[in-house]
């Protein structure tokens, strides 16, 4: 009887989530998938080639990288998964790197968080025969522990949504669930289109709403002498911040609903529920008080351990420009809602007003006069005024073939 070849999964980068793959495709698979990392940094896995992930009960499960690398030609022509798992600001920069090498008629290209227009930057660099999976939601919230040793998920979820160019359920649920399965989940459900993940009410209206809750009263020059809330990012959040947050979510469900009225096959927008039902739906009891926004999410302990990213000024501290809960989710998120909305006729006045707060520190220019035309525009995946509506949703490209 013939061995099978082992099939190969590619992680491009090292950060939390890179860690736990790390830690889990091996023993997952039982070594039927091998391991390779791309990374600028490949000294982080140079020491040890069996990473370990601690997860939510206590329990340890050990992984093995058999390639490490910082040139995509030695760790992507044979892949048979290609895995983005870096920042979402990033997306672009990371696909035009593996380009070159990537067999569109054997390799699934995938990102780890799907946000925004990510399914029409994949069709721009790869062609419109790529196989391509959008992950909604990160498989578990986690953290690295120990660069190039050891990881920990600290809120594992029961369920995630991908959406999918060219991909069907059936390699959803017999290749990719199991390579990061957990004994709590995910289980991996195919969305019917790309609307529940570029109107998704998660990270995209939560941090940019949580961010300035935190440094609402930095004055944009002088550091502000201590972390607000004891630095913790999500833990505790005020009922000010939570309302903001209230606005956002109220305003990116007016931007969803105006879409499925001119769009009604756009069926997945059925998914895009409310913040807060959001999060209760998929924590569950993680979620210790649900009596408002504010409370669901500074309650919710599978937040609980994030910490404020900051910039250190003299003896104070300050925002800072370069981390992805600012670059992800004000560019690549709040931009792509408003030009969605823009071309809607939706009306995106808190989004704008936070874009304008984030765009002065982070030293870029989006919103203009009040509309989404700043000369740092082009740098984004937005709908521009030449697109085809129906690109959010990715109809066009919705043929599933794998």
């Amino acid at each position: 009887m013939s061995i099978s070849p082992k099939k190969i999964l590619t992680i491009i980068g090292s950060g939390n989530s890179a860690h736990v793959c790390a830690g889990l495709v091996h023993s997952n698979t039982k070594g039927t998938f091998e391991l390779h990392i791309l990374t600028r940094s490949p000294y982080v896995f140079s020491h040890n080639p069996n990473p370990f992930v601690e997860l939510p009960d206590g329990s340890i499960r050990t992984g093995l990288i058999s390639k490490v690398s910082s040139n995509p030609a030695d760790v992507i022509p044979n892949a048979d998964i290609v895995l983005w798992s870096g920042p979402v600001h990033a997306t672009r920069d990371a696909f035009e790197w593996v380009q070159p090498h990537i067999n569109v008629k054997q390799t699934v290209v995938g990102t780890l968080f799907g946000q925004g227009l990510s399914h029409v930057l994949a069709v721009r660099i790869f062609g419109e025969k790529v196989k391509y999976v959008s992950f909604r939601q990160i498989p578990w919230l986690c953290r690295c522990t120990k660069k190039g040793y050891s990881s920990q998920i600290v809120g594992a979820k029961t369920f995630i949504e991908v959406a999918t160019l060219n991909v069907d359920q059936k390699y959803l649920t017999d290749v990719l669930q199991p390579l990061f399965i957990t004994p709590k989940g995910p289980v991996i459900k195919k969305l019917p289109d790309f609307c529940p993940v570029a109107f998704n009410p998660a990270n995209q209206i939560i941090h940019p709403a949580v961010y300035w809750g935190l440094f609402r009263k930095w004055n944009g020059v002088d550091p502000i002498p201590k972390l607000p809330n004891d630095g913790w990012l999500y833990r505790g959040m005020d009922e000010i911040a939570g309302g903001v947050l209230e606005a956002l979510d109220e305003e990116l469900q007016g931007i969803k609903d105006a879409y499925f009225v001119k769009f009604p096959g756009m069926v997945g927008c059925k998914s895009v529920i409310p913040l807060k039902d959001r999060i209760v739906l998929q924590y569950t009891d993680q979620v210790k008080d649900r009596t408002t926004m504010a409370k669901v999410v500074g309650s919710n302990v599978a937040y609980s351990m994030a910490r404020t990213p900051h910039l250190k000024v003299g003896n104070g501290v300050a925002p800072i420009v370069n981390h992805r809960v600012v670059q992800d989710d004000i560019g690549w998120g709040l931009c792509v809602l408003i030009s969605i909305g823009e071309r809607l006729g939706c009306p995106t006045t808190t989004m704008k007003w936070l874009v304008e707060w984030h765009q002065k520190f982070m030293g870029k220019e989006f919103i203009l006069n009040g509309k989404l035309q700043g000369k740092d525009v082009k740098d984004l995946v937005v709908l521009e005024a030449g697109d085809n509506l129906e690109l959010v949703g990715g109809i066009t490209y919705s043929r599933s073939r794998l």
